[in-house]
């Protein structure tokens, strides 16, 4: 009924839509393993650069309340660093995070964060040395990763214990120099000092 040339020509678009479909299917059933290998990465790094984090754990609630306080201390006095707490299912998984890299600032009580830093308990195969005392209070700190820019650790330890000089001395930090365990950032020291730090930006 149709000359050749046509049949032929039929013939190659059915085939070629056959092959399209084929890489449809195949990109359809990767799709969710490429997904959960890369998307949470990508969304853990926008909101890592968008947000300061403040880690705490739904094992012990004081850890949330203690994060929820410093958030909103420094939502008022450190409006850019936009704080927001993001919980975390134990103390193990902060001490994942903060130890690798993956979370700036956390809330621990005391003794999770000396045993954190000793390397001891459940923190024992993490690299505890890593950790750094920013402020505290009561039995809770707050930590940080070491490689968090002394500038950075200077405006924490100032907005958090200048804070608490006029409200109800939710933080501070002149006790960790005398524990020996966690050593404050130097950032940290450096404000208690009186000491100034430019911007490293």
């Amino acid at each position: 009924m149709f000359p050749p040339f046509f049949n032929g020509l039929v013939g190659r678009v059915l085939d070629m839509n056959r092959r399209y479909f084929l890489l449809g299917v195949c990109s359809w059933l990767m799709a969710p393993s490429v997904l959960r290998a890369h998307t949470p990465y990508r969304q853990w790094k926008v909101m890592r650069e968008r947000f300061l984090l403040i880690h705490s754990h739904r094992a012990d609630l004081g850890t949330d309340q203690v994060a929820e306080q410093a958030a909103e201390i420094l939502k008022n006095l450190l409006p850019k660093a936009q704080a927001r707490v993001a919980r975390a299912r134990d103390p193990l998984r902060i001490g994942s995070l903060i130890t690798t890299g993956q979370a700036m600032i956390a809330v621990l009580h005391l003794d999770e964060a000396e045993r954190l830093y000793k390397a001891e308990g459940e923190f024992s195969e993490l690299q505890g040395s890593a950790i750094r005392a920013i402020a505290r209070s009561g039995d809770y700190v707050v930590i940080s990763a070491d490689e968090l820019p002394s500038h950075h650790a200077w405006l924490l330890t100032s907005a958090l214990t200048a804070a608490s000089d006029e409200d109800l001395k939710l933080f501070e930090a002149a006790s960790l120099f005398d524990r020996e365990a966690v050593p404050l950032h130097p950032g940290s020291i450096a404000y208690l000092k009186g000491e100034e730090l430019e911007s490293q930006q």
